[in-house]
C-alpha cells in the first residue's frame, strides 16, 4: 500500500515489474550503435596484414595503433561515465557514434601514420561513449532480475560486430578497396546516431503514485481532488546532476572489484582477438586467411553460447562471482598451454579449441559490472560502470603493447617475419600481467565482501 507523505503525494516511481515493447525498441538501437562501434574497433584485426602494408609499419608500430585506440577508450571511461550520469545515455550514444564515424572514414581516406593514428584516436574515443550507456540504460527500462541476463545479452549481441568486421569487412576491402569500405562502415555509424536522437530516451516514464483523496481538517471527510492522474516521470536512474562524488565512486568495493574481475577474465583474449590473432594464425602458423577468419568466427559463436549461462549464473549465485571469474581463466590457460606447448605448427582444430574456451572471456567480464552494481547507487552507474569496463582494455593495451615490443626484440618486425617461435615467446610475457591481475582480483573481492557483510540486511 503506498506510504503518503503531508501533501497527499507518494513521489517514489512504481517498480517495473515488465519488459515493455518500447523498451525492447530502444534497447534495440542501442544494440545497434553497440553492433556498430565493435565493427569499428575489431576492423584494424581483420585488415591488420593490409594495414601494416598500406602504412609501411613494424610490429610494434602496428601494435601501437590499437594500443593508442584501447589508451583512449580505457583512458576515457571515466570522464564518459560522469558524462553518463550528467547528460544520459542518449546523449552519450549520439556522440560517440559520430566520432566512430567520423573516425572510420578519416581512417579510409588516410595515407600515412599519422593520419591513420589520429582516425583511431576518434574511434577510440567514440567507442568509450557507447557500451556503457548502452548498459546504463537497462536498470531504466527493464525488471531489475533481468539485468544481469540483459547485460550478458548486450555483450553477446554486440559480438554480431566482429562477425561484420570479419565476413562482410573484410569482402569489402577486398572488393572496392580500403577507402570504400571504411567510408561506407563510418557512414552506415553515423546514420546510427541519426536514429539514436529519434528513438532513444534515457528512461522509461514510470507511474507515480498520487493520493486523490485530501482529508479536510475541519470536518474529518475525505474529499476526491480534481488533482490530474498519475503522473509520468523518468524512472530514478534518469541523469542527474548531484550523483555521489567522483572519489567515493571509484573507492567504492564493488567498483574496485568489478575492474579487477573484468581486468583478468578477458586477456589474452582480446589481445587475440582484437588484433594479433589473424596475423598469429595466417604468418606464423600457416593458415589460409579464411581459416583463420572462419576461427575467429567461432570465438564470437562460442560468445554468444556462454553468454546467457554466465548472465543466469551471476544472478543466480552472486556470491560465487570471483569463482566464476577465476574458473574462466582458468580454462583459458590450460588451452594457451596445449597450443603453445604443441611440437611445431599448431593444427587448425586446436586453434578451434582455444578460441571456443576463450569465448568464455567477454561473458566473465561482464561479471564485473554486477560486483559494481551491488553497492554503487543507481544515480551514479555510469562512473562506476565506466571504470569497470576500462579494466579488460588497460590489461589489453598492456598486453598489446608488451606483444608487439617481445616480438621487435626477437627480430619479428614485419607480418613476413612472423614464427611460431616468436609468438609463443611472445603470448608468454603476458603471463605476469595476467597474474598480477588475478592476485589483485582475490583481495578486492575479499574487501567487498567484507563491506557486504557491515550492511543492514533487508
Amino acid at each position: 500500500m503506498p506510504q503518503h507523505g503531508p501533501a497527499g503525494h507518494h513521489d517514489t516511481p512504481r517498480p517495473i515489474d515488465r519488459i515493455t515493447r518500447r523498451a525492447l525498441v530502444v534497447w534495440g538501437v542501442a544494440l545497434l550503435a553497440y553492433v556498430l562501434a565493435v565493427a569499428a574497433r575489431s576492423s584494424l584485426s581483420a585488415t591488420g596484414v593490409e594495414a601494416a602494408v598500406r602504412f609501411g609499419t613494424t610490429s610494434s608500430a602496428l601494435s601501437s595503433f590499437a594500443v593508442l585506440q584501447l589508451v583512449v577508450y580505457a583512458g576515457l571511461q571515466v570522464p564518459v561515465g560522469s558524462f553518463l550520469d550528467r547528460f544520459g545515455p542518449r546523449l552519450s550514444l549520439t556522440v560517440g557514434c559520430a566520432l566512430i564515424g567520423v573516425g572510420q572514414i578519416l581512417l579510409g581516406l588516410a595515407d600515412s601514420v599519422p593520419g591513420a593514428v589520429a582516425a583511431r584516436v576518434l574511434v577510440g574515443s567514440g567507442d568509450a561513449f557507447v557500451f556503457i550507456p548502452a548498459v546504463r540504460l537497462l536498470p531504466a527500462w527493464f525488471p531489475a532480475r533481468t539485468v544481469p541476463v540483459a547485460t550478458q545479452v548486450t555483450g553477446l549481441v554486440g559480438q554480431l560486430g566482429q562477425l561484420l568486421s570479419l565476413g562482410p569487412f573484410v569482402a569489402l576491402v577486398a572488393l572496392h578497396g580500403w577507402t570504400a569500405a571504411f567510408a561506407s562502415a563510418g557512414s552506415v555509424t553515423l546514420l546510427a546516431a541519426v536514429l539514436v536522437v529519434l528513438v532513444v530516451r534515457d528512461a522509461r516514464p514510470v507511474s507515480i503514485d498520487i493520493d486523490l483523496t485530501d482529508r479536510d481538517p475541519g470536518s474529518g471527510t475525505d474529499r476526491t481532488t480534481d488533482e490530474a492522474p498519475p503522473v509520468l516521470r523518468d524512472a530514478v536512474v534518469a541523469p542527474t546532476p548531484d550523483a555521489p562524488s567522483l572519489r567515493r565512486t571509484l573507492l567504492d568495493p564493488g567498483t574496485r572489484a568489478g575492474f579487477w574481475l573484468h581486468f583478468v577474465s578477458a586477456m589474452p583474449a582480446y589481445t587475440f582477438v582484437l588484433l594479433w590473432g589473424f596475423p598469429y594464425m595466417t604468418r606464423a602458423e600457416g593458415l589460409s586467411d579464411e581459416t583463420a577468419l572462419s576461427i575467429l568466427s567461432v570465438y564470437v559463436a562460442s560468445f554468444v553460447v556462454v553468454s546467457p549461462l554466465v548472465g543466469f549464473l551471476s544472478a543466480r549465485w552472486a556470491e560465487r562471482r570471483l569463482r566464476l571469474v577465476l574458473g574462466a581463466v582458468s580454462v583459458q590457460v590450460a588451452a594457451w598451454a596445449v597450443v603453445l606447448g604443441w611440437p611445431g605448427p599448431v593444427p587448425a582444430g586446436v586453434l578451434v579449441m582455444l578460441v571456443v574456451v576463450m569465448g568464455v572471456s567477454g561473458p566473465a567480464s561482464l561479471i564485473g559490472l554486477d560486483q559494481a552494481r551491488a553497492t554503487v547507487p543507481l544515480r551514479s552507474q555510469g562512473v562506476a560502470t565506466g571504470m569497470v569496463n576500462a579494466g579488460a582494455f588497460v590489461a589489453n593495451l598492456l598486453a598489446m603493447g608488451v606483444l608487439g615490443v617481445v616480438l621487435d626484440l626477437v627480430g619479428e618486425t614485419s607480418p613476413a617475419l612472423f614464427s611460431d617461435r616468436g609468438f609463443t615467446l611472445a603470448w608468454l610475457s603476458l603471463a605476469p600481467i595476467l597474474v598480477v591481475g588475478v592476485v589483485i582480483a582475490v583481495f578486492e573481492d575479499g574487501r567487498l565482501r567484507r563491506h557486504l557483510e557491515t550492511l543492514p540486511r533487508a
